[in-house]
């Protein structure tokens, strides 16, 4: 070989080491810089120990249907004050998966503050998703804010996950940290998951066939729908929801249902809760309420967002504490029917139910 083939040859090595392939099936993002362009081109990407800097969404908005994103290593958010997110996915057929071992780090510990914290804090991870799309085995930890909104999105899978911002419990630092907001969704299953955390494990505003199933939800709210947030009748319309086999340990609440008394009509109609276990349950073991106003309860209950259809059936637990009541029931005076209940039952409260209207298939004190 000539001495010029021999350069020839060692510069395209030279070249093609040097610049990443956009073509092929595995694109990897090391570095924040490469994140328009790989998602640009790739179908098959890779983001590995990913720095993503203060006041930057990791933003993945695909026009290409089924890309796959895989997680692998440490993803760390950078801090900064902000409304975020820190990661947004929108797309359809879209897959993402976490390699084991790998966590996406919020740092939240920088933002927590309380009750009464005044810094504007970042989203974690918002999903806009259509058509199959699935994310499984995805690991966050330690969200400044909300963990995860799934919004204006349709046949959604989210499997295996693990939300953990149990280290907010130190001083009570840990402050609306919910686990999954779902609103303007349809055909949405949760499965397999735990959450830990300071606020709702899960929150239904607003949408149609939910089922969340085997999840763990511990040192939050429960497992809840809150309804009525809009002026617009669909934005507050929630059915066909079922939460099921599942558990709430070490919880404000097992089960929450309320409705917002300061904005339009809606409805929630056909919620199930099956084969619910509860311990460590400190306020409410289940409280449906409509009353709710500011984010407080006023005790004026109204009919504007009727709970038509809820079932009941083996939920059950250990309440605990001074401030503990089995079931709480305040509705509006046509404002809840066709409640179902069987095998309802708690142990170890402090105070009794209290109920203005009463489920069949469940004493409660009026």
């Amino acid at each position: 070989m000539s001495l010029l083939s021999v350069i020839i040859a060692s510069l395209l090595v030279t070249l093609t080491a040097a610049k990443p392939s956009f073509t092929g099936d595995n694109c990897t993002i090391t570095e924040f810089s490469q994140v328009e362009s790989v998602s640009a081109k790739c179908t098959n990407i890779i983001v590995s120990n990913l720095q993503v800097p203060g006041g930057e969404t990791l933003d993945f908005k695909f026009k290409k249907p089924g890309v796959h994103i895989t997680f692998e290593g440490k993803t760390t958010f950078g801090y900064q004050l902000w409304k975020g997110p820190l990661i947004r996915i929108q797309g359809v057929g879209i897959t993402v998966t976490g390699a084991p071992g790998s966590v996406l780090d919020g740092q939240g510990a920088l933002y927590w503050e309380g009750k009464n914290g005044k810094k504007t804090k970042p989203k974690f991870f918002k999903i806009k998703v259509k058509e199959g799309s699935v994310f499984k085995d995805i690991h966050l930890l330690n969200c400044p804010v909300h963990c995860v909104s799934v919004s204006m999105s349709d046949h959604v899978t989210l499997s295996g996950w693990n939300i953990d911002v149990s280290a907010g419990d130190k001083d009570e630092l840990g402050h609306n940290t919910d686990g999954f907001d779902i609103s303007e969704t349809n055909n949405i299953l949760i499965e397999n998951a735990i959450v830990q955390n300071q606020d709702d494990c899960v929150a239904v505003n607003q949408g149609f066939n939910m089922t969340f199933r085997n999840l763990e939800c511990i040192g939050g709210h429960g497992l809840s729908l809150s309804v009525g947030m809009s002026h617009e009748v669909i934005k507050n319309t929630v059915a066909n929801v079922t939460f099921r086999d599942s558990i709430v340990k070490n919880s404000r609440n097992g089960i929450h249902v309320k409705t917002h008394t300061n904005s339009g009509e809606g409805l929630i109609r056909d919620i199930t809760y099956k084969n619910i276990e509860m311990t460590g349950i400190w306020r409410y073991g289940v409280n449906v309420e409509q009353d709710y106003k500011n984010g407080k309860s006023t005790g004026n209950a109204t009919n504007n967002i009727p709970i038509r259809g809820l079932t009941l059936t083996n939920v059950n637990g250990q309440l605990t504490g001074p401030e503990s009541v089995p079931v709480y029931i305040l509705c509006g005076s046509e404002g809840c029917e066709n409640f179902e209940w069987s095998e309802v039952s708690f142990r170890g409260a402090s105070n009794p139910s209290s109920c203005n209207y009463e489920p069949r298939g469940f004493h409660c004190p009026k």
